[in-house]
């Protein structure tokens, strides 16, 4: 329990802390919001509460994962795999795991589903780095189980994972800043052009049919859903 409540608290303060620290950077600097909607007044609120059920919610999945490494049901790869390995690992990873979103948004975005799985981050239709993590309880328990299916299928090093964890937490701060960080020439130089960016995510919110990827843009690309106005 005591673990639990350890790995809950460093993932919701590091929510908090990295909000803040963001927030204050743009709001410093000279970038305009992209998209300007009327919040409620409360929606901060509700942003970071939700925020809170995700915590507690990866918190309880990483106790289960890590006592399933002490159990031996997985390995780490360590010294033994060679070098090229460990950044082959962190692609693969963010290719199941980008996959796997991308269907997984499509379908909440079902109307006999959304209701129950993902209005409450849509609630925030601007958006902020406080609408990062804010997502509904069940939604949150989809968003866990790829890392049970990664970590089975591609043995990661524990520096693969904690790089993983931060670009994660970084990508999806980005994302709902409603300020674009990335330049323009992004969109137009490749590879640069399938990273997700703040417009690209605003759009989503804005449009709710479209841009439904989590790093990158390949898949809404190859489906045909990204938005028409990026």
């Amino acid at each position: 329990m005591l673990f639990i409540l350890i790995i809950t608290s460093a993932i919701f303060i590091r929510y908090i802390v990295l909000s803040i620290i963001i927030e204050k950077m743009v709001k410093n600097s000279k970038l305009e919001k992209i998209f300007i909607f009327k919040r409620a007044k409360n929606q901060q609120k509700k942003e970071i509460l939700l925020s809170l059920y995700s915590s507690v919610i990866f918190g309880v999945a990483f106790y289960f994962l890590y006592n399933l490494w002490l159990n031996g049901s997985y390995t780490l790869a360590g010294d033994e795999y060679p070098l090229w390995y460990h950044p082959l690992s962190i692609a693969l990873a963010l290719f199941i795991h980008e996959t796997y979103y991308y269907w997984l948004h499509r379908m909440m975005h079902h109307k006999k589903l959304y209701r129950i799985l993902h209005k409450g981050h849509h609630d925030s239709v601007e958006v902020s780095s406080w609408t990062a993590f804010a997502f509904d309880p069940l939604e949150t328990i989809f968003q866990v189980l790829p890392f049970f299916i990664i970590i089975f299928i591609v043995p990661l090093h524990l520096y693969s994972i904690i790089f993983l964890l931060t670009l994660m937490s970084v990508s999806a701060t980005i994302n709902h800043l409603n300020y674009e960080l990335y330049p323009k020439f992004f969109k137009t130089v490749f590879p640069l052009s399938l990273l997700i960016g703040a417009t690209h995510h605003a759009l989503h919110h804005k449009e709710y049919k479209s841009n439904f990827g989590l790093y990158f843009t390949f898949w809404d690309k190859w489906m045909g859903t990204e938005s028409k106005k990026y």
